[in-house]
């Protein structure tokens, strides 16, 4: 699916929209906002990203065991991605209904009893805006907007208002999703199983 934009300039410009703020044209230090978007930018799109299994974003790769054999606990440990951001649900062979496989994330590190290669699925940093799809530039919009609105209106309470419209974006776009594809199995956690 095409994105609606092609720059991180053209999302910034979307988020300085929302605060009726006039756009700019490049990351540069000419105004309050170019330099904001400037050191801020990043975190956020990382940020927004590891919120939700965005379709865009999401990596399939197998990833090979590490020589080192874990202390305990675990039988294999591989190496997280560098450029993975979140771990979602993992099934045997990246099945939507497949056994669930348990692991652990220490440090840079997976730990897990699955044989290599592990069949892993992750949510990568996706640094290509025109391949953001428009649920998350919508809503991505909106959360950058509500990180610099105070920054360069001065206004606590538009800050707030864009928060609250860009956690409604991302339920939107977790429902949309939700009726793409086969759905993941739900997990049943054992605290609640043993209730």
């Amino acid at each position: 699916m095409a994105g609606t934009v092609n720059t991180n300039v053209d999302m910034a410009n979307l988020a300085l929209a929302h605060l009726k703020e006039t756009p700019i044209s490049d990351f540069d230090f000419k105004s309050v906002a170019s330099r904001w978007f400037k050191n801020h930018y990043g975190a956020h799109r990382d940020a927004y990203l590891a919120m939700h299994d965005w379709d865009f974003a999401t990596e399939l790769v197998n990833l090979p065991a590490d020589t080192t054999t874990p202390p305990f606990r675990w039988q294999y440990r591989y190496k997280k991605p560098a450029d993975c951001l979140r771990i979602p649900v993992q099934t045997v062979d990246g099945d939507p209904d497949g056994q669930v496989i348990k692991f652990e994330v220490v440090g840079q590190w997976i730990m897990s009893d699955c044989s290599a290669p592990f069949p892993f699925r992750y949510i990568r940093r996706a640094t290509v805006e025109a391949e953001f799809s428009p649920l998350f530039v919508h809503g991505f919009a909106l959360f950058l907007a509500a990180g610099c609105a105070h920054v360069i209106t001065g206004k606590n309470s538009r800050a707030e208002s864009l928060r609250e419209a860009a956690q409604n974006a991302l339920g939107s776009a977790s429902v949309a999703d939700a009726q793409q594809g086969t759905p993941l199995p739900m997990i049943d956690l054992d605290i609640i199983a043993d209730r």
